[in-house]
């Protein structure tokens, strides 16, 4: 622990402290235990080494009361909770906010950049987190990565309840408290804040998740402000591999004037999350995308295999039914009652056929007939018409499916 930082106390109203969580420019966040509900809590208080009259600290905390009660109106599963506000004759005034076990993107983006899905993820829970503040009349002032914590449930945005410093107070020896590089130019240049100005934050935050760069970047607080009131950060899609679309969504959530941004946090979220989907769907080969891959070739070879196999099967059909039905017609003629009648005389010679006078035979039967013609019927068909391939080297052969169409082959 630093030797600067002021001790712990044991106790804070009924929680136990156990260990410090952060640091920040204003404000210390302590892991406690809530002994009467028997679960884990984070207690935020104020700096003790603030440099602020006793008149600035009492607005300060007033902001705090207002804000924090206006922040327990708010609930979302994305946004941290608070739990409870009081007192304390050691603090001052302390905050008791759910205890969210995680990383903060902060923690997470040193390591690499976001991968796409959980960026669309967060990026559509972050949105909608603030939507939902800001339809309450809540503000957060303060999105930026240290902000977000990436739990196993999902992200959250913290510190809605803790109001900045007023801005009188914003200098200490010369420089600003913290770096302003995640806040939007009118917050900068007139310290207006609104749900845009969000926007803006959340949009600085998100193109730093994604790249690992931020968008105005600078060691010095101010050189970085005058970045922000006057540069354009360039686009990060192609370097790292993203839909086109998602430089126009960052684009136009920085966008330097706040009429020009998304109507809410929440469109701009999904706008993102849109555009990267977009980007990772076009990486994924489709049905049709294969079909094109194997060629046109496949697909003439497969229907004249279909063509032929299917004349044969069908003469094969018409066979069986021709000897069918001829069976059934000799025995149909045997067993008819009006056909036992007496074998007529025999004829004389002349009701022979010429073949039959000569080798002294009669004429066949009338079910032999049958059998005879119809054997003759199917003999004479021809097996299968083979459609001739088309050539397959044109992608025209090729349905938007891609499967060729039977019904455009020409005979």
């Amino acid at each position: 622990m630093d030797s600067r930082e002021p001790p712990m106390p044991p106790r804070i109203g009924r929680y136990r402290i156990e260990r410090l969580l952060g640091r920040g420019a204003m404000g210390r966040v302590l892991l406690g235990r809530d002994q009467v509900l028997d679960r884990q809590v984070a207690v935020k208080l104020l700096r003790d080494d603030l440099a602020i009259g006793p008149e600035q600290r009492d607005a300060l905390i007033d902001r705090m009361r207002h804000e924090a009660k206006a922040c327990a109106r708010v609930t979302h599963p994305n946004i941290v909770a608070l739990f409870d506000m009081g007192e304390d004759a050691s603090v001052g005034l302390y905050l008791v906010f759910e205890y969210a076990e995680g990383i903060t993107l902060k923690e997470r983006v040193a390591q690499s950049p976001l991968p796409i899905a959980l960026a669309a993820k967060m990026s559509r829970e972050i949105g909608g987190a603030l939507s939902t503040a800001h339809a309450s009349g809540v503000l957060h002032r303060d999105v930026k990565p240290e902000n977000i914590i990436l739990t196993e449930h999902g992200s959250k945005v913290a510190d809605f309840g803790i109001a900045r410093v007023p801005d009188s107070t914003l200098t200490r020896d010369g420089g600003l408290l913290g770096t302003p590089a995640y806040s939007a130019p009118e917050c900068i240049a007139t310290g207006s804040f609104s749900a845009y100005s969000d926007q803006f934050s959340m949009a600085a935050t998100m193109y730093e998740a994604l790249s690992q760069r931020r968008a105005f970047p600078g060691e010095d607080a101010v050189a970085v402000a005058t970045r922000i009131q006057s540069d354009e950060p360039p686009g990060i899609a192609e370097m790292c591999g993203l839909d086109p679309h998602v430089d126009g969504v960052l684009a136009r959530g920085l966008s330097k004037d706040p009429e020009r941004r998304f109507p809410s946090c929440g469109e701009f979220g999904d706008a993102l999350a849109e555009a990267l989907q977009q980007g990772n769907r076009r990486a994924q080969p489709t049905l049709p995308d294969m079909a094109h891959r194997y060629g046109p070739q496949a697909h003439s070879n497969g229907s004249m295999r279909s063509a032929v196999g299917g004349a044969a099967v069908g003469a094969l059909l018409g066979i069986a039914g021709l000897q069918l039905t001829s069976g059934l017609r000799e025995r149909e003629i045997d067993r008819d009652p009006a056909n036992l009648r007496p074998e007529p005389p025999a004829r004389p010679v002349a009701w022979l056929s010429p073949a039959a006078r000569e080798h002294g035979r009669p004429l066949p039967s009338a079910s032999t007939r049958i059998r005879a013609a119809a054997t003759a019927s199917v003999t004479a068909a021809p097996v299968a018409s083979v459609a001739p391939v088309p050539d397959a080297g044109t992608e025209a052969e090729v349905s938007d499916a891609g499967a060729e169409s039977d019904a455009d082959a020409e005979p």
